[in-house]
């Protein structure tokens, strides 16, 4: 019965969605993204819990609808099973440089809860235009106050960089994170530069923030439980034929 349980115990947890933001999908009280001048400057997540601040909350920068945020065509990359894949039409947010490039070291920050859940993974799509952002420092925060790096993510043309295209870019991502394990009140913080003109821009889809639920004894089931009893028994029969071999 140990070696069941630790083998229980050993068992991967299932990775799942905490927060994901598509900017189409609605139906969960998610906020789509529209045109300047109407962008929106708070994003609630389109799938799972969390929102996405433009708009000076949460710590982030206060961007202008006027000239430094956007709507743009989305894409199919980094989309998770659910997530719209429209890709005409208004479907990616876009920071734009703005006026004298003011937009540069601008943040947007992230809020969501981590309660219950480990290993934050953060994957997007990105492409930038020639003169948009040629970085999106990364952090995160367990206070909102206290931040630590996550990465930086560098303009260029291969896959893994911001390139012209979300293709070329391809799928952006971090190492999974554990600074933010069972956080109730989760930071993460986007900063913003090297945009060289005013319509220089990048282009954001599909951020997903997947993590594993925290695996723990009250999580194994009961001894008489069925599932338990069955797989005892196959443990079991695996070690009679291994000692009759």
């Amino acid at each position: 019965m140990p070696l069941l349980f630790a083998l229980l115990a050993s068992l991967p947890a299932q990775s799942a969605l905490i927060a994901g933001w598509d900017f189409q999908t609605t139906v969960s009280g998610g906020t789509a993204v529209v045109a300047q001048p109407n962008t929106p400057q708070s994003f609630n997540a389109n799938f799972g819990s969390g929102t996405l601040s433009l708009d000076g909350a949460n710590g982030s920068s206060v961007w202008l609808l006027s000239n430094e945020l956007n709507g743009f065509a989305g894409t199919s990359v980094n989309a998770a099973v659910d997530f719209s894949n429209i890709t005409t039409g208004v479907g990616a947010l876009g920071l734009i440089g703005g006026s004298g490039n003011a937009a540069n070291g601008k943040q947007a920050v992230f809020i969501f809860s981590m309660t219950g859940y480990e290993g934050l993974s953060i994957t997007l799509a990105a492409q930038r235009s020639a003169t948009g952002f040629s970085s999106q420092h990364w952090e995160y925060s367990a206070d909102g106050l206290n931040y630590q790096t996550i990465g930086t993510l560098l303009s260029g043309s291969a896959a893994g960089s911001i390139a012209g295209s979300y293709s070329n870019s391809g799928v952006l991502s971090f190492d999974p994170l554990s600074g933010l394990d069972n956080v109730a009140n989760a930071f993460v913080r986007v900063t913003f530069a090297g945009a060289t003109s005013a319509t220089g821009n990048n282009r954001l889809d599909n951020i997903r923030f997947d993590a594993s639920e925290i695996q723990s004894l009250s999580s194994i089931p009961e001894p008489g439980c069925p599932m338990l009893v069955g797989l005892g028994s196959v443990l079991a029969l695996g070690m009679r034929r291994r000692r009759a071999s």
